[in-house]
């Protein structure tokens, strides 16, 4: 039921909206860079500046479009709206070499007119270095070029996999080929990714983009790339819904001539180096199976009609079969009777299929020098067959796990010597839906080395799989981006986006019986442990309505210094199903007497939890008792010092808050655990705020020969992350008996444990790092980029990560912990080189080395009532891989041969540690901590790739 207050604040926010564009239509328009570049600089003639008036035109090498504006009073130029790529630049009828823009970069290019010298053509002189035309920014990151995409060594065709290259990035991808991709302490969630300036935002689920949580397959497809940009800090205002790195991406298009390639990768198991637990397995008699990966895919480019018309097409496939050896754990434990042999019986080789389809097409059309047209279409279906634990599920205990996304957009870009507006329309759909056929009991198995209760430690998975969920997210978009250039010494931007989403979120967690058996160690048969009945789908479906609007100015203050000036402001009116009602059944047992022992006559359940400091009346929902968080104001500052004028040395820095927001699929959750019958307690809190990160960074840039140095400072502050905590106390307002890093779990008799949800936890992360690049050149054919980071990370969260529970909130308040997502040093180099090489031979090669990432570590061993959390340190990692190839020329393309040898070196890097040191130790031996789990410290997943060589073949024409 939607509430009415004078005025709406939707209505309020579409009156801001309008106002703005009209004043910005009047007199001061502007536009995003999130997709195009600028070119800006002094125009002198005769070594004076050059008169106000003077025309200056840009014309793309690759389609034949022009851009113009004249000079101002001061004799500059502001140049904005321009698509990467490569440009002749004219003051007049003379004309530069040709100039190369990347996406997002502002590039500095001060040009000299003159009287040419004898003999020679009319030419315009540009003055400064070529190779630091993007070192007066503010923000802190890196540009991907497409030669990086095309030549660094990977696996994965995924085009994120080069974002470390920024400082405080990570790329992870985990043993069963899922993408993390996140900076800092900070939720994997906040990240966001904008292709051809449209946000890629997954609005139901984790991982921050559509498409990226859960999933072996690529979000888009990497040939349709043509180059990208990291923004760790201190992006500007046109970026919205990230409040950590922000990733900007700009696709391909035809150009005036017909353009295309072909390519095949391949690698499998017999390529494939065996990773320490597929050795321990072969020692049992567990061989590993056969497996391979085939990526796979096309490009086709070119001109409509000349100057004015292109199309580009990309398609990319990718088919993996990936192994998986199915070993009992702890079978040292394991009696050989009972169900014990039918288990291992089910021992052995089995294999994974996934299957993904990506499809991009792509028209642009030039109207005039004015007015250009440009629709893109995206298509993406995947299909992936995965085990509901990689370690433990024996074959059949699988889920089918489709992942599907379709995209339309549609924008239109009208440009004049003075300002650039792009108005863009755009349709989303994503949808994830993992799903099983199987009806069989899901049953885990256990084994206790005491018989008891105490102690447990899995042993497999047989059974059906119970996952059988359904997320989709559909939207309509409305956004509008503009530049004006006209007012001397500033560029001036603004904007403003209306975006209509539906979500549709049902299904069910437990489509089949699920049990918990503990086999006993001396006659083999199981009893049962716990039980949980299927439960019947449940869903919802609601629309939020979402309202971006922005304003930035860039200026000019001083000739060696720029501000960057900026204010965002967000609104959604219905982030998390704000109609919710709490169930009447929940809602009574608060206000009953507290029937748990130890409660004063006459003092209710609620009381109780008041003791604790949980008023439960923030959390019971009425159905228009939900606030929609009102407050996303985002101011962004940022400068940059050109000391000595000629961009050899620029100090740069700047402080901004940027905010995020929370995945609809939380309002699921309370949704289906609420439906239960005697179940758990699940509510969200009514006031709702939103994930934000306030950051602050302080740098040099420093030229130093060929190389761009850099040294910088950064630090982050992220407030408001949803969790989950655990929410019941006891009649005194405290934790009962339970240990210091468990809840109290339950509730009152009837029901199970009480779970409130709320923006409670904080990370935080200082950085210090340091970066080295030697930009590619024509004259040179080599580039190398390094990047070092010391990083120093903490979150509040309990359980040291900023994950979406966080059990013991409230106990401990203002202690902070490691955070388990950051490493203290890490080290990025990347290299790639031209036909330098003898024969012809073209290297790449990426290294990363990191300190670790820590761990943590639960030590009952002085009793299970007093259990804490120690850190504990994983192992160095490191990875070399490399990269050669071969072009051969043919008369009407040519060939291109290639081998990427991954993690060369095959450094064991591994992925996660056994963190439980074991209660007081009984009959087994006693570790060196006193617990009895002789595991305590041993990894058990790998965290990186053994040495894998991928074999690829592309022809282009």
């Amino acid at each position: 039921m939607e509430r009415i207050a004078p005025p709406r604040p939707a209505l309020r926010l579409s009156m801001m909206a309008a106002a703005l564009a009209s004043a910005l239509l009047a007199g001061v328009p502007a536009s995003a860079q999130l997709s195009t570049a600028t070119l800006r600089g002094q125009v002198t003639a005769a070594g004076a500046a050059s008169p106000a008036g003077t025309p200056v035109t840009a014309v793309n090498q690759a389609n034949g479009y022009t851009y113009r504006t004249t000079t101002r009073g001061d004799g500059s130029y502001v140049l904005t709206g321009l698509a990467p790529g490569s440009y002749q630049v004219r003051v007049g009828d003379q004309a530069t070499e040709t100039v190369t823009l990347s996406v997002g970069q502002v590039s500095t290019l001060d040009l000299a007119t003159g009287a040419p010298a004898a003999g020679q053509t009319q030419r315009v002189v540009i003055t400064g270095s070529a190779q630091r035309r993007d070192v007066t920014t503010s923000e802190v990151g890196t540009s991907v070029s497409r030669e990086q995409i095309e030549r660094l060594p990977q696996v994965t065709r995924n085009f994120l996999s080069f974002a470390d290259l920024a400082p405080g990035v990570r790329f992870d991808v985990d043993q069963s080929g899922n993408v993390t991709l996140r900076s800092g302490a900070q939720n994997q969630d906040n990240v966001n990714v904008f292709i051809d300036g449209v946000s890629q935002k997954n609005n139901i689920l984790r991982g921050g983009v559509s498409g990226l949580d859960s999933s072996r397959g690529n979000p888009f497809p990497q040939s349709a790339i043509a180059e990208y940009k990291v923004i760790a800090q201190n992006y500007k205002a046109e970026f919205d819904q990230v409040s950590s790195a922000a990733i900007t991406a700009v696709t391909k298009s035809g150009t005036n001539e017909l353009h295309g390639d072909a390519f095949w990768d391949h690698t499998g198991t017999n390529i494939t180096a065996m990773d320490p637990f597929q050795k321990k397995a072969e020692a049992q008699g567990i061989g590993r199976p056969s497996s391979k990966q085939d990526q796979f895919g096309m490009t086709l480019g070119g001109p409509i009609k000349k100057d004015v018309a292109h199309f580009f097409l990309a398609y990319e496939g990718k088919k993996i079969d990936d192994p998986r050896q199915v070993v009992l754990q702890n079978a040292n434990l394991l009696p050989n009777t009972g169900v014990v042999p039918g288990l291992l019986a089910q021992q052995g080789a089995t294999v994974s299929k996934f299957d993904e389809d990506l499809f991009l097409g792509k028209v642009n059309l030039r109207i005039s020098d004015a007015h250009e047209l440009e629709a893109t279409v995206r298509v993406r279906r995947e299909t992936d067959l995965v085990p509901e634990d990689k370690l433990l599920s024996l074959p059949g205990n699988e889920v089918a796990r489709d992942n599907d996304e379709d995209r339309f957009d549609v924008k239109h870009t009208w440009t004049t010597d003075r300002f650039v507006n792009e108005a863009r329309i755009g349709y989303e759909k994503y949808t994830w839906n993992p799903h099983s056929s199987a009806t069989d009991p899901y049953i885990k198995y256990k084994i206790s080395p005491s018989n008891t209760a105490n102690n447990v430690k899995d042993v497999a998975i047989a059974g059906g799989s119970p996952n059988a969920q359904f997320r989709q997210q559909k939207g309509l978009l409305f956004q509008d981006d503009l530049t004006y250039t006209g007012l001397d010494k500033h560029t001036i931007k603004g904007g403003f986006k209306i975006k209509r989403m539906e979500y549709d979120l049902s299904g069910t967690a437990r489509s089949v019986d699920m049990y918990e058996m503990l086999i006993d160690n001396v006659t083999g048969q199981p009893r049962q442990m716990k039980f949980e009945g299927a439960l019947a789908p449940v869903g919802v479906s609601f629309t939020n309505k979402q309202y971006g609007l922005y304003l930035q100015d860039d200026w000019q203050v001083l000739p060696k210094l720029e501000l960057n000036v900026g204010l965002r402001y967000d609104y959604e009116d219905n982030m998390l199903n704000d109609s919710y009602v709490t169930p009447a059944d929940r809602v009574a047992i608060f206000d009953r007497q507290d029937p748990r022992d130890g409660a004063p006559a006459g003092q209710t359940y609620a009381q109780s939890l008041a003791k604790g400091g949980v008023n439960i009346r923030d959390y019971i929902s009425t159905g228009d008792s939900r606030k929609a968080f009102k407050n996303a104001w985002q101011p962004r500052l940022g400068f940059s010092y050109d000391v000595m004028g000629d961009r050899s040395s620029v100090v740069f820095g700047g402080w901004g808050r940027a905010y995020d927001r929370a995945v609809a699929n939380y309002a699921l959750d309370e949704l289906q655990k609420n439906s239960q019958p005697g179940g758990e307690i699940w509510m969200i809190r009514n006031d709702h705020k939103a994930p934000y990160t306030d950051q602050f960074s302080l740098g040099l840039r420093q030229a130093l020969g060929i190389w761009n140095g850099e040294v910088g400072y950064t630090n982050s502050r992220s407030r408001n992350q949803f969790n989950w905590f655990g929410g019941n106390r006891d009649p005194q307002g405290g934790w009962g008996n339970q240990s210091p890093i468990d809840p109290l779990w339950g509730s009152v008799p009837g029901y199970s444990t009480l779970i409130l949800g709320d923006f409670i936890s904080q990370a935080k992360t200082e950085t210090v790092y340091v970066k080295m690049d030697k930009p590619y050149t024509r004259a040179s054919r080599w580039s190398v980029t390094a990047t070092y980071t010391y990083s120093d990370g903490k979150t509040t969260n309990k359980e040291w990560t900023n994950d979406i529970f966080n059990w013991t909130y409230g106990r401990y308040p203002g202690q902070w912990y490691p955070s388990a997502l950051v490493e203290k040093h890490r080290l990025v180099v990347a290299a790639t080189s031209g036909d330098l090489l003898p024969w012809g031979l073209m290297a790449s090669a990426k290294a990363t080395f990191g300190s670790g990432l820590p761990y943590r570590v639960t030590d009952c061993h002085t009793g299970f009532n007093n259990c804490v959390s120690i850190k504990g340190d994983g192992d160095n990692f490191k990875q070399v891989d490399v990269g050669v190839s071969k072009d051969v020329t043919f008369r009407f393309g040519a060939l291109t041969l290639r081998a990427d040898v991954i993690n060369l070196f095959n450094s064991v890097n591994y992925g996660g540690y056994d963190g439980w040191i074991g209660g007081p130790p009984g009959t087994a031996s006693p570790n060196r901590y006193g617990g009895d789990n002789p595991n305590v410290g041993l990894a058990n997943a790998m965290g990186g790739p053994m040495r894998t060589l991928k074999l690829s073949a592309r022809y282009a024409f």
